[in-house]
């Protein structure tokens, strides 16, 4: 089965629609690279064009002939024939945005293919250890979504009209203002836990940080959403004797020494199967990187079909993110 990684008829609409109007190029300059193009003299004359264009000067045919002539590339792009071809077969720029997709969605997809071949042969190098290659696998595909999900200026007109879409529908109840917590007057002030969020509960050691966030979890998956609990100072027998001592109501320190009256044994079970329903998964493995836990979570997402109410991590000062400053690796853990 051949497949095309190219699509040369819409790269040559690009640069003529360019040529034929220099107000063109500006709908493209931030979706395309040189590099997007597969010819070379496709990439030597788009580069001239965004070359002008940042510098505010037009991108006709007369100007991008002489810039290519005196950088030397004229011969590379074709000569003055090839520029006057493409103007030749574009009748206008009108769907340049189109055209850039198409080059664009090309491009990933040979990016694709060059990383899957160099993570074969990261997985055929036995030199390195199985975490290392998994890491750097993970790295090399999410290097390519990083740079399909930037996104260009939106006009705030846009932004409006979904903010004021969102708000409708959440004053008819169509949609929840945000996850609740299981605390009604933290939601009531914070409209429930919005997706994106970056929530850090801090106090004194002894505080009870750990039983707060443990117990915004448990809310979250009772809601049907999953949580990963990634665990760094308690085991994961601890974190699920205060899940069943909150949900059984019985005292911990009785759960952890077996000490559970006659009355109390029905509703420990009762709560053990509760707690066996919800999505919850837990990770108490020491010192996990960044990518370690992303990696986990991601699959995670994938097995409860998208899923994912809530990632928590007890607690941020144990990871590790690989550099001698603290205050720069724990703002790195951080983003």
């Amino acid at each position: 089965m051949t497949i095309n990684l190219h699509n040369i008829e819409a790269e040559e609409a690009i640069l003529g629609g360019i040529l034929v109007d220099p107000e063109a190029i500006g709908r493209v300059a931030e979706m395309l690279k040189p590099e997007s193009f597969t010819l070379r003299s496709h990439q030597a004359i788009f580069e001239a064009s965004l070359t002008l264009h940042s510098q505010g000067k037009p991108t006709d045919l007369m100007t991008v002939t002489t810039w290519l002539s005196d950088q030397k590339l004229l011969e590379k792009a074709g000569g003055q024939l090839k520029l006057v071809q493409l103007i030749g077969g574009t009748v206008s720029a009108t769907n340049i945005d189109q055209y850039g997709l198409l080059i664009s969605d090309k491009k990933t997809r040979r990016e694709l293919i060059k990383s899957a071949n160099q993570i074969i042969e990261l997985a055929k190098d036995t030199s390195q250890d199985l975490e290392t290659i998994l890491q750097k696998s993970e790295e090399q595909i999410a290097s390519i979504s990083q740079v399909r999900s930037q996104q260009d200026l939106i006009p705030i007109s846009e932004t409006l009209i979904d903010t004021f879409q969102e708000i409708e529908d959440r004053s008819t109840g169509a949609i929840p203002p945000g996850i609740p917590c299981g605390f009604y007057d933290l939601d009531v002030m914070t409209g429930g836990f919005q997706r994106s969020d970056l929530i850090i509960v801090a106090g004194r050691p002894s505080m009870g940080k750990s039983s707060l966030a443990v117990n915004f979890g448990y809310a979250i998956a009772k809601k049907g959403l999953a949580v990963a609990i990634f665990s760094l100072e308690m085991s994961k027998g601890q974190l699920v004797q205060r899940m069943l001592s909150s949900e059984a109501k019985i005292e911990t320190n009785r759960i952890r020494s077996g000490q559970i009256r006659e009355s109390e044994w029905e509703p420990l079970t009762e709560a053990i199967s509760n707690l066996a329903e919800l999505p919850i998964y837990i990770d108490d493995s020491s010192n996990p990187t960044v990518s370690e836990m992303r990696s986990k979570v991601r699959k995670m997402q994938a097995e409860n079909g998208g899923k994912l109410g809530l990632i928590l991590i007890d607690y941020l000062q144990l990871m590790e993110g690989g550099s001698d400053n603290r205050v720069q690796e724990l703002s790195r853990i951080t983003r």
